[in-house]
């Protein structure tokens, strides 16, 4: 978790938290606390830090669900879950697209919407969203403009991120079926819910 005078920011993990917390790091006036990159204790959630955040301005990252689901399936089959760590073998495309877990996980870091965030950064346009975000803190130079956008992906794992490889089409749409919190909040913020159709299509003609 990052704090502010004015802010908290909530690190949802697979959601590039690491990433922005080295954008942070651009605007190191405006943190008042930062939790360790290597500890655990950046996933707290907004409850677990209540007295320190009160009156504050909430914010979190949000990603396209099924880029969460397969990130979060490469995560564990690697590194497994804290506090064990070790590797779990990786759920099978029915399962995952079957699963509740992306609400239970986004119910959890808000506290079923008690901390619902006032704020919300896409990873799609990460550095974007951020440099909105912090301009409505205060003013923001074309220097530490130009260091944001630079930053590219950190702590990132390798594989094939192309959906069309691991999901079908009918096991996207029973995600958003399984998770209507996220898909709720997705149509929110993004305008739409992500069709894998549109990604086949991009592969056909390229």
């Amino acid at each position: 978790m990052v704090i502010g005078k004015d802010f908290a920011w909530a690190h949802l993990p697979k959601t590039g938290g690491d990433a922005t917390l080295s954008m942070f790091r651009v605007f190191i006036d405006l943190v008042e606390f930062a939790d360790r990159e290597d500890s655990n204790d950046k996933h707290a959630n907004f409850r677990g830090r209540a007295q320190r955040i009160r009156g504050k301005l909430l914010v979190m990252n949000i990603r396209r669900l099924p880029a969460w689901v397969l990130s979060r399936a490469q995560h564990v089959s690697r590194r497994g879950m804290y506090p064990d760590y070790e590797p779990i073998p990786m759920a099978r495309a029915n399962d995952l697209a079957d699963s509740s877990f992306p609400d239970s996980r986004l119910m959890l870091h808000t506290d079923d919407g008690w901390f619902w965030p006032d704020h919300w950064l896409r990873v799609e346009t990460l550095a974007a969203d951020f440099l909105d975000f912090v301009s409505d803190l205060r003013d923001v130079s074309d220097s530490e403009r130009k260091r944001v956008m630079a930053l590219g992906p950190v702590n990132s794992a390798e594989y094939d991120h192309q959906l069309a490889r691991w999901f079908t089409p009918e096991q996207v749409r029973r995600m958003y079926l399984n998770n209507p919190s996220w898909a709720t909040l997705e149509q929110e913020l993004y305008g739409d819910l992500y069709e894998l159709e549109d990604e086949v299509e991009i592969r056909r003609v390229s």
